[in-house]
């Protein structure tokens, strides 16, 4: 699987950007993350959130299948810029940056730049109430986003953005808002995949879907190292349930012979292995429900 990082890019690598510090007016941060025995701080802990980032296939990737289908760019499958403002906790705010990011990827590869500006503004809102808005080049972003050939230049700002903002946050000790980042991009990135799905039914993308399996196994993982936090229960509940859905999925995996080729000059070797995805209708519409509810549970 890819690297996650280049999966969202200016999607993802925004949502990464804004997660630090901040929160409701009347707590303070350490007041509202609580015991920082409970945070996702440990080497230990912190090699899982590496291992689980690194396991998740590229958004971009996702969003590019999406767009092959065929299906016609949909604004009211994503999340609704306006109410941004409900959100006054830091692990609503890190969660929805993660929701906001992935809509951007979704936007990003259909070039419809109109929506960005009420995007990254949503974003900006989040990020300056967690006090990491001042890593990132808002006024740069709002300005190239009025022009669709600029998606190279929005996505090289976001990515050196992430790097920054990455550094930042785990020099913090604050895991716990990234795992936080990368569950609202995953589960908005798999209602916008279903709900294409829905309008235009495609193979690639039927698989894509069923691969999420992994990916939440994973996520699943590092989520349940945080059901100390109280804010994680919910999500947990219904990342779970999802999961139990997924179960039902079969992939076979078949095994490949390596394949040796010379790339640039050097020896590269290829594992030609494949999988095959098994979900039945029903349980792709099960998938595409339940998807729909866990996210309208989250996003209240």
């Amino acid at each position: 699987m890819k690297n996650i990082f280049k999966f969202y890019l200016p999607a993802f690598a925004l949502v990464m950007s804004l997660v630090a510090c901040g929160g409701e007016k009347s707590t303070s941060l350490e007041d509202e993350l609580g015991d920082p025995s409970l945070r996702v701080n440990s080497k230990k802990q912190a090699k899982m959130l590496d291992d689980l980032i690194q396991s998740i296939p590229s958004p971009v990737e996702m969003n590019t299948v999406i767009k092959s289908t065929g299906a016609a760019f949909n604004a009211n499958i994503m999340h609704k810029t306006s109410q941004v403002d409900k959100y006054t906790t830091n692990y609503d705010q890190a969660f929805n940056v993660g929701v906001y990011t992935a809509d951007m990827g979704y936007i990003n590869v259909y070039d419809k730049t109109m929506y960005s500006l009420a995007c990254i503004s949503a974003i900006k809102k989040l990020s300056d109430a967690i006090q990491v808005g001042q890593f990132f080049d808002f006024e740069a972003l709002q300005r190239l986003s009025k022009n669709s050939n600029n998606v190279d230049s929005l996505q090289y700002i976001s990515i050196n953005s992430f790097n920054k903002m990455d550094a930042y946050l785990r020099s913090q000790n604050r895991g716990e808002l990234s795992v936080l980042i990368v569950s609202g991009a995953w589960l908005e990135g798999l209602h916008v995949a279903t709900q294409t799905m829905k309008a235009k039914s495609n193979d690639e993308l039927r698989e894509k879907i069923g691969e999420q399996k992994i990916v939440l196994e994973s996520l699943m993982k590092i989520l349940n190292m945080c059901d100390q936090i109280p804010h994680f229960k919910k999500i947990i509940s219904g990342y779970d349930k999802l999961n139990e859905v997924f179960k039902k999925v079969e992939i076979k995996y078949i095994q490949g012979e390596p394949v040796t080729k010379i790339i640039d000059g050097q020896m590269v070797i290829e594992d030609s292995s494949t999988s095959e995805i098994i979900m039945s209708d029903g349980q792709l519409k099960e998938i595409t429900e339940l998807t729909e509810k866990v996210r309208s549970e989250l996003l209240k």
